[in-house]
């Protein structure tokens, strides 16, 4: 077996990276090979599964790049057991961790900064009358509507299902469209309020549109700030999105729950594999003792 060159190392690293990107995009855009297999299942089984549907074609696009990264892998042993000397691919398998490691601490800080500059919904409400707003901009940020009509019979209900060993349970969400009062309603729609709630699957328990009522839009108002297929699935009902739009979420952290999920995930990789990077230091200390 030829040893993978290092350009073919660091190409698959790459590639890795770019399928990484190009699933995420995809996922939070609600676009292109994403949306196809989501609005295949949808028309089967009538849901899909978000997180499978961005995961499985990402993997097998991704498995070239799994192939090359194997293959140096068992060289590596191989080296190892015929008694060359481990230290440099120890060395080697660290900087590979620690420059992913460090890369992933810098996406994580950075959703996290850049999400302490979007609204915070302790802040005191701004009103935000729809009436007298006409086609002007409004202010984003923590908002209340006033002068403004929920369209509940144009509401939009998402469901997800979570599954444990208690019990399924249902997370719903509506999206509502929201007018200024008198206005018509065959015009794009520039206003939406959500409202999320649990409820056990086998319960019958039905959201309820009458809880949007004038003293209950208050949120915090995010421009664009609808799911991408949240904005597909209002449009397969017939209702257009005017752009840009401005979602009213009653989300406790208001628009920066993305930013969250991102700092999240990639602290947490990232300090597993700053973790890892240690414990092959130590390893690199034991081979260099070995050797003296």
């Amino acid at each position: 077996m030829a040893r993978p060159s290092a350009l073919r190392f660091w190409l698959a690293l790459g590639w890795l990276a770019l399928v990484a990107g190009w699933a995420w995009w995809e996922y939070s855009h609600f676009s292109g090979l994403y949306r196809w297999l989501a609005d295949w299942q949808i028309a089967k089984w009538g849901g899909y599964e978000q997180v499978w549907t961005a995961l499985v074609p990402a993997f097998i696009l991704a498995i070239p790049a799994f192939r090359v990264l194997r293959e140096r892998e068992l060289l590596n042993q191989a080296s190892l057991i015929a008694g060359d000397d481990p230290v440099p691919i120890l060395h080697r398998v660290r900087t590979g961790m620690l420059v992913c490691g460090v890369i992933l601490a810098l996406v994580a800080g950075g959703s996290y900064l850049y999400s302490q500059t979007l609204p915070d919904p302790s802040d005191p409400p701004a009103t935000v009358d729809l009436a007298a707003l006409g086609g002007a901009a409004p202010p984003t940020g923590s908002a209340i509507f006033a002068r403004a009509v929920p369209d509940t019979g144009r509401a939009l209900q998402m469901d997800e299902a979570f599954r444990s060993r208690s019990a399924d349970i249902d997370h719903q969400t509506i999206y509502v469209p929201v007018v200024a009062e008198g206005a018509a309603k065959d015009a794009p729609v520039r206003f939406f309020i959500d409202r999320a709630s649990y409820a056990f699957a086998d319960s019958g328990e039905a959201p309820r549109t009458n809880i949007f009522l004038a003293d209950h839009m208050q949120g915090v108002l995010v421009e664009n700030g609808l799911p991408a297929d949240v904005v597909a699935a209002f449009e397969k009902q017939g209702v257009a999105t005017a752009s840009p739009h401005y979602l009213m979420t009653t989300n406790s952290v208001g628009g920066r729950q993305t930013y969250y999920i991102v700092t999240a995930l990639g602290g947490f990789i990232a300090v597993i594999l700053f973790l890892l990077a240690a414990i092959q230091s130590a390893s690199i200390a034991r081979a260099r003792r070995r050797a003296a």
